[in-house]
This record gives structure tokens, C-alpha cells and sequence, in this order.
């Protein structure tokens, strides 16, 4: 895993067109950790995975438990046995 600064991306493009590794990329000012650069063959691997979190973290404040409780006092949950649907 390579740390670089957004600066390094300007003065070597390749860090984020062909990378060859795990790539954190830090703000310039702050020295925080902005972005992640990862291979394509790598991402390809995890993608379904990312796509979940991402879906969760866009998602949460519709997801959460409070919501879930709104939910159920609005709407009308059933529930069927399968032995009822036999």
C-alpha cells in the first residue's frame, strides 16, 4: 500500500491510470486521507462488497431502526406460514 499526496497525482498520473497497488491518497493541507486508488483486478474481486456498503451508507438513515419502527406503526406486516400456503 502506497500513501501519496494529491500533488504526487499531478506530477505522476500513472498512480491512478495503471495502478499496481493499493493507492491512499491524502490532501495536500490537511494530510488526512481522501481516497483510495485500488487496481481493477482487485476491485473486480470486492465489487459486489463495495457496492453493498455503499448502498448501506447511502442508505442508512433509511435503513436505521427508528425508520424501521415508523415504518411498522404505518404499515401492516404479514407474515405467511408456508405450511398456511400448502
Amino acid at each position: 500500500m502506497i500513501t501519496i499526496s494529491s500533488s504526487d497525482i499531478i506530477k505522476n498520473p500513472s498512480y491512478i491510470m495503471k495502478p499496481e497497488d493499493i493507492i491512499f491518497v491524502k490532501d495536500a493541507k490537511g494530510h488526512a486521507i481522501r481516497s483510495v486508488v485500488l487496481p481493477y483486478s482487485l476491485y473486480e474481486k470486492v465489487q459486489e462488497k463495495i457496492e453493498d456498503e455503499l448502498y448501506l451508507f447511502k442508505n442508512a438513515k433509511a435503513l436505521s431502526k427508528e425508520a424501521y419502527d415508523d415504518f411498522l406503526e404505518i404499515e401492516t406486516v404479514v407474515e405467511s406460514d408456508e405450511n398456511e400456503a400448502r
